[in-house]
């Protein structure tokens, strides 16, 4: 009976409606009842605003009561067709205006009194352009209405939607129980299920439409953190999976004495807080952000080395090669003086090579393994998996993530972002993990100069400063948004921008690096600028993450408006890692004000939580994250970039719900709901 609400809407019956009108309606997404009663109106027509003629004082939209006292036609020169109503109220005089519409003169009846909804424009005497109107005498004491307005196609026209609507919230309430728990709802005043769809398609007047949305706001946070966290309190507060650590540190200490840096204060909080975890047998579901530079990577291998001296694998998973081979050629020497065995495991290891590397993390000779999605492949078998690492968070799929933590015996997680994600949003796409910022960078880094080449004198002064720093022994990037040139799309391509490049500074050294290169020409290539036989690496995307090349202190990224603020934030973090000046040029000439206002964020700061809010208010969070991964794109009634409050409330209700009942769901309707919203996206 509670998934009625699911049944196909070919089952709905509604009085007067055909087979073409059910696939009309299918062909804006509406499946189910429940797709139909969610159907939600994207705005308003406030008609309440009533006013006396007299009270007039300028252009708004209103709705006035009067008798017509004239009614004329005419035709303009352009044969434009006119019809003119004056009418009053006995406080004033407005002449109600339509344009070709001739008929309209034999319908409205002098001396009789009307409805007009309108806007008023200034005349010599206020007018009302094109009113919808009605005869007094033919409405039931007439207040005003606030009508809803859907998002149709020609099919489908706004009436026909509101009449659907209005006969099934009239004739299915049957089928609407309510999903938020009873203790929840009288706590929080939360307005009722059934009053709320009424309400939220047909308001009785503005106050009860925001108490509506209130509630909707919270049903869908409700709905997705309780979807979230459900698997999490199954896990950690029912005492399953529960482990000992013995807490030694020595490989730990010595790695840190390895260093030719200090730790910073934030990196040293976040690694005592998953040590606590740890050594309470937690499981740990930690989502590490900071900025580029910030240290996420040293955090990671301190914990995995701890992991792997108390007795367990561990798993580093990158979403590229290229990051995947850095990580692990920037740590096997230290790993193997500290006497563990280390590997990197990636799509391109294939035969003998692979099955022995497969047979040594199956019987746990291997205490390290560093790699790519290949990790999650069914022959990929743990002896004792303790802790996975996954940087670069964003570029996995919750699927992906989740098949790897399935292999784990404790299935300890900690996933790492690069691209900084305001606090609101991490609460709400990262509902089941606590969040650690680095927000602070080592000491003696240099803010890198950002600066947006839009001229070609600019540009020419541009390539001249580069000449002077490269003659002083830097490197550079150059990115193009493309590897071959495009008839489509104006923009460079890895190969023109080479021509380009060499044409500037032809006596310095220039190499390329693209994702169609075999994963050997890539390594080669970046050994060579690592080892500072190339001048110039020209690249596309490929370098946007994890490339550290400590004397490149010079980045161009040309046609920038092509890539997003948080992308052309990492590119600029392959620069400032060393003990140089560092440089950005965004090359664009773009005339779209919003490439032009991302250009002048990154020109005015180097904060990457502040990048990322300003991204988020430019585009939609489902555009940064994508719909399965986030389950936050279609959140109708939450601005997750203001409405931090309620995010957390939300997020503290469930936390609550779940410990007051071992992390079961006790409503039936909630469950179902949760159940739906996540079949399709795996997040479970």
């Amino acid at each position: 009976m509670y998934n009625k609400i699911y049944e196909e809407i070919e089952n709905i019956k509604i009085q007067g409606f055909n087979e073409k009108v059910y696939k009309n309606i299918k062909k804006l997404g509406i499946k189910s009842l429940h797709d139909l009663l969610y159907y939600f109106p994207r705005g308003y027509d406030n008609r309440t605003n009533m006013k006396k003629i007299g009270d007039i004082r300028g252009e708004e939209y209103l709705v006035v009561k009067g008798v017509i006292l004239t009614v004329t036609s005419q035709s303009t020169k352009n044969k434009l067709k006119i019809v003119k109503a004056r009418i009053t109220d006995g406080t004033g005089i407005i002449d109600v205006i339509w344009f070709q519409m001739p008929y309209l003169k034999k319908s409205l009846k002098i001396g009789e009194e009307y409805i007009f909804i309108g806007n008023i424009k200034n005349g010599y005497v206020f007018q009302m352009i094109n009113p919808e109107f009605k005869l007094v005498k033919n409405q039931q004491s007439y207040t005003g209405e606030i009508l809803p307005i859907y998002s149709t196609n020609k099919d489908i026209s706004q009436n026909t939607l509101r009449n659907i609507l209005k006969i099934v919230l009239e004739n299915y309430k049957d089928r609407i129980y309510e999903n938020i728990p009873k203790d929840i709802s009288d706590k929080y005043k939360i307005l009722d299920r059934k009053i709320a769809l009424q309400e939220i398609h047909f308001p009785s007047d503005e106050k009860i439409l925001e108490d509506a949305k209130r509630r909707f706001a919270i049903e869908e946070l409700l709905i997705l953190e309780m979807g979230i966290l459900q698997k999490r309190f199954l896990v950690d507060f029912q005492g399953r999976n529960k482990y000992q650590i013995e807490g030694k540190k020595e490989i730990v200490k010595k790695y840190v004495e390895s260093l030719n840096f200090q730790l910073t204060k934030a990196q040293k909080k976040v690694i005592t807080e998953i040590y606590k975890n740890l050594n309470e047998g937690r499981i740990i579901n930690y989502l590490i952000q900071g900025d580029v530079g910030s240290g996420k990577t040293v955090v990671a291998i301190l914990l995995l080395l701890y992991i792997i001296e108390n007795g367990y694998q561990g798993v580093l998973m990158a979403p590229t090669e290229i990051l995947a081979t850095q990580h692990y050629l920037s740590t096997e020497e230290i790993f193997r003086k500290l006497g563990i065995d280390i590997q990197l495991l990636t799509g391109s290891i294939k035969g003998k090579k692979r099955e022995k590397i497969l047979e040594n993390i199956k019987n746990g000779n291997i205490k390290l393994i560093l790699g790519t999605h290949a990790l999650i492949q069914e022959d990929v078998e743990f002896k004792n998996l303790g802790l996975i690492v996954i940087d670069e968070q964003h570029r996995f799929g919750v699927a992906q993530r989740k098949a790897l933590r399935d292999k784990g015996i404790l299935s300890n997680l900690i996933v790492m972002s690069a691209t900084p994600i305001p606090r609101s949003l991490a609460l709400s796409i990262y509902g089941d993990l606590d969040v650690g910022i680095i927000d602070e960078l080592p000491p003696g880094r240099k803010p890198i100069k950002t600066k947006w080449i839009n001229t070609e004198i600019d540009k020419e002064k541009m390539y001249s400063f580069i000449r002077k720093k490269l003659q002083e022994g830097r490197q550079a990037y150059f990115v193009a948004p493309l590897i071959d040139e495009s008839e489509k799309l104006s923009a460079k391509s890895t190969l023109e921008l080479k021509e380009e490049v060499e044409t500037y500074l032809k006596e310095f050294k220039v190499g390329i690096l693209h994702g169609r290169m075999s994963n050997i020409e890539k390594d080669v290539t970046m050994k060579e600028f690592k080892n500072k036989k190339l001048d110039i690496l020209i690249s596309t995307l490929v370098i946007e993450v994890g490339v550290n090349v400590p004397n490149a202190s010079i980045i161009v990224i040309s046609d920038s408006e092509r890539f997003g603020l948080s992308t052309l934030h990492q590119l600029r973090g392959r620069v400032g890692r060393g003990e140089h000046q560092s440089y950005c040029f965004l090359i664009s000439k773009t005339e779209n004000a919003t490439s032009e206002a991302r250009l002048k964020i990154l020109e005015e700061t180097l904060d990457g939580f502040k990048i990322a809010e300003e991204d988020l208010k430019l585009r939609k969070a489902g555009e940064i994250f994508g719909t399965k991964q986030s389950g936050i794109s279609d959140l109708k009634f939450i601005d997750i970039v203001h409405d931090v409050k309620t995010i957390k409330l939300v997020k503290d209700i469930v936390t609550e719900y779940l410990k007051e009942n071992n992390g079961k769901i006790k409503n039936p309707i909630l469950e179902k709901d949760i159940e739906e919203k996540f079949k399709d996206s795996l997040t479970s």
